[in-house]
């Protein structure tokens, strides 16, 4: 019913594939975000810019450490799953690692056992099938890998933008403020 070389793979087979099924969805999932938030990343922008303009009259520091707050709970969405790529691409090939050790062992394992001659056929068999294993789990971990930090960029290039445009915001203020000035009081002059 599996195919010949999945078969092959011995007991790292199913781990692998695992592995695999979970860095192909959590790959579709993170490219679904990145295009949805790319798309409304101006939508995304302009909420954050309303609330900061409802506390326009709030202290500049009160102003920035509000806004720092609502900018952490926005990238969290933005990060999710990538760590989950980073750890599958460390243990895919430490999992074709530990299965090409384990195919080692069963090729010295036949030879062993053996009473004639070794030939070089009984080496190869086992060796090809403990290096498929590490093939595999090298064909795994490269685009998990690739994608979490294609993803990352992503995100820091969005989310850098929202903060320089957020600052930028937040610094008109103070310019409008420092230009313009705060209403002061009439004060007259006493005639002599």
């Amino acid at each position: 019913m599996l195919p010949d070389w999945f078969a092959q793979l011995g007991l790292m087979g199913w781990p692998l594939a695992v592995c695999s099924v979970l860095t192909l969805a959590l790959g579709l999932e993170r490219s679904v975000f990145a295009w949805r938030a790319w798309r409304n990343r101006e939508r995304d922008y302009q909420k954050l810019a309303d609330y900061l303009r409802t506390h326009k009259a709030s202290p500049k520091r009160l102003r920035d450490e509000m806004i720092g707050v609502m900018l952490e709970e926005v990238q969290r969405p933005y990060y999710s799953g990538l760590k989950g790529l980073r750890i599958i691409g460390t243990i895919s090939p430490m999992l074709g690692l530990l299965g090409t050790v384990l195919g080692i062992i069963a090729a010295f394992r036949v030879i062993a056992v053996q009473a004639g001659p070794v030939t070089p056929n009984m080496i190869a068999e086992g060796l090809w099938e403990a290096l498929l294993t590490t093939a595999v789990g090298l064909m795994i971990a490269l685009p998990a890998l690739l994608m979490a930090h294609a993803f990352r960029h992503m995100s820091e290039h969005l989310l850098g933008e929202f903060c320089r445009r957020l600052n930028k915001l937040s610094l008109s203020f103070e310019w409008d403020e420092a230009r313009h000035g705060a209403p002061r009081p009439l004060r007259w002059k006493r005639a002599l």
